[in-house]
């Protein structure tokens, strides 16, 4: 069995979206009972498992699998759980369209960079897997290029395609470099911008992608009502986008959401392309669920208390105002609070981040959510990545572990690279030389106060300031 992505490997990484705990989440917000627990994930077309193995790792009790097409990826990812020990996982170098019924049923399938790249008949048969092995109240992750900002791609895509014949090797870099030939010669202002904003595009990406996407064979975008449609007919409809933005604040004014809706007529897939239509967007990660199921689009407050709540934010200041100034220990962005009651949430937040609370137990009076700005200032907060929507907590640590241990995974990568994963199913990237170092002996054996001695020149200051980014990152665990 051959494939393009043994010939030229496609990066892999972790995609929080994809994490079964952010699909449950999601689907309590919109009033389904997802499962959660122990559970049964099933990746298409998993590379090297990076996105999977991750997720195994965090939830022993969980069981994972995952299939590609290509044989080189999966040995790579093959070698990865076999090295951490992991018995909860298994990779498969299988083609969709012999899918075996003894793989059973999975209460999670997630197709990251799958719909898009595979003939229509393929998708079908994705489709017929889903119908066949996603459990009652399931959750499925779909992520594909979509219309009307994907036309602009196709054009790019085609004229890179009808490049004069040359190397294989340097494909990429010839189409690249015709599409500029092409763009010189245009004169039509329009055009000219729409080609700009490829080049541009393209020039930010990896070869070894561009050579997946661009020059790959099969090519599907969908308008998303299209690709809801197909879901449809294999008796799936409509849940939510797998990112919070989307999924609750479209980031259009809310003058433009009111009229959409007036004009779709509550039709939700009608004023979710309508919204395409106004952003030009160009891609999706749409969570798909049973048609059966009783989605509740108007009640994700009350649904919101279901939940658990994380958020990397800490107070910076106390204004004379009597507002307060909270940043993002995560990475960019801060916010303001003269809202007391939320104060209070991110304050109680602020001591246990990485971990989470349960939101109901945060609040003076659960009840009253709906008619209070502390509703719309949470969720305000989540979806610009300032507060985190959970059902249960991944296994990080906090700084009063005796012997720091980092994540087995994060431990193996620092022999090998500066990007590690962590425990929150994200990646870091450290491109100093002490960090790495400082990671692999992170394995439990040693208490913080002995670490020192064993990198030369280090202070333990150093090493505590280290740690205590290492912890907020959740790079470290219980």
């Amino acid at each position: 069995m051959s494939s393009t992505y043994d010939q030229v490997l496609y990066p892999s990484l972790a995609f929080s979206e994809t994490h079964p705990d952010n699909l449950a989440a999601l689907a309590t917000l919109h009033g389904l009972t997802p499962p959660t627990g122990p559970c049964r994930v099933l990746e298409v077309g998993c590379g090297d498992a990076s996105n999977l193995i991750p997720m195994a790792l965090a939830d022993p009790a969980s069981h994972f699998v995952g299939f590609d097409l290509a044989t080189r990826p999966i040995e790579a990812g093959q070698a990865v759980v076999h090295a951490l020990g992991l018995s909860n996982i298994e990779l498969h170098t299988l083609d969709i369209l012999e899918f075996p019924p003894s793989f059973g049923n999975f209460d999670y399938i997630i197709a990251h960079g799958f719909c898009t790249w595979v003939p229509a008949f393929v998708l079908e048969k994705f489709f017929a897997v889903c119908q066949s092995h996603l459990s009652p109240h399931g959750v499925i992750f779909a992520s594909y290029n979509t219309h009307p900002q994907a036309h602009a791609r196709e054009a790019s895509r085609q004229i890179m395609h009808a490049q004069p014949p040359g190397p294989e090797a340097s494909r990429v870099t010839d189409g690249k470099h015709f599409l500029s030939t092409i763009r010189r010669f245009v004169t039509d202002p329009l055009w000219q911008a729409t080609l700009d904003s490829e080049i541009k595009r393209l020039g930010a990406r990896p070869d070894s992608v561009t050579f997946h996407d661009e020059l790959g064979g099969a090519y599907n975008c969908f308008y998303v009502a299209d690709f809801v449609a197909l879901a449809a007919r294999h008796g799936f409809q409509y849940l939510a986008e797998g990112l919070l933005r989307p999924a609750l604040r479209p980031n259009v004014p809310p003058e433009t959401i009111a009229e959409l809706r007036a004009l779709s007529q509550g039709d939700e897939v009608t004023f979710q392309q309508y919204l395409d239509f106004v952003t030009y967007r160009g891609f999706r990660r749409t969570l798909l669920c049973r048609s059966n199921l009783p989605i509740q689009r108007n009640a994700i407050n009350e649904n919101l208390l279901k939940l658990r709540v994380a958020s990397p934010l800490y107070r910076v200041s106390q204004n004379p105002s009597g507002s307060e100034t909270f940043r993002n220990g995560g990475g960019p962005g801060q916010m303001e609070s003269n809202n007391p009651f939320l104060s209070a949430v991110l304050h109680r937040l602020e001591t246990v981040w990485p971990r989470s609370l349960p939101l109901a137990e945060l609040l003076p009076d659960p009840s009253a959510i709906a008619e209070t700005p502390t509703f719309d200032q949470l969720i305000s907060l989540a979806v610009n990545n300032l507060l985190f929507l959970r059902h249960t907590d991944p296994p990080v640590a906090s700084p009063t572990k005796t012997n720091p241990t980092a994540n087995p995974l994060a431990r193996l990568q620092a022999a090998s690279g500066t990007l590690f994963t962590t425990m929150l199913h994200t990646q870091v990237r450290f491109e100093d030389d002490f960090s790495p170092k400082l990671i692999a002996l992170l394995d439990g054996t040693r208490p913080a106060s002995a670490l020192a001695p064993l990198l030369n020149g280090t202070t333990p200051t150093l090493i505590a300031t280290a740690l205590q980014s290492f912890y907020r990152v959740g790079l470290m665990i219980a």
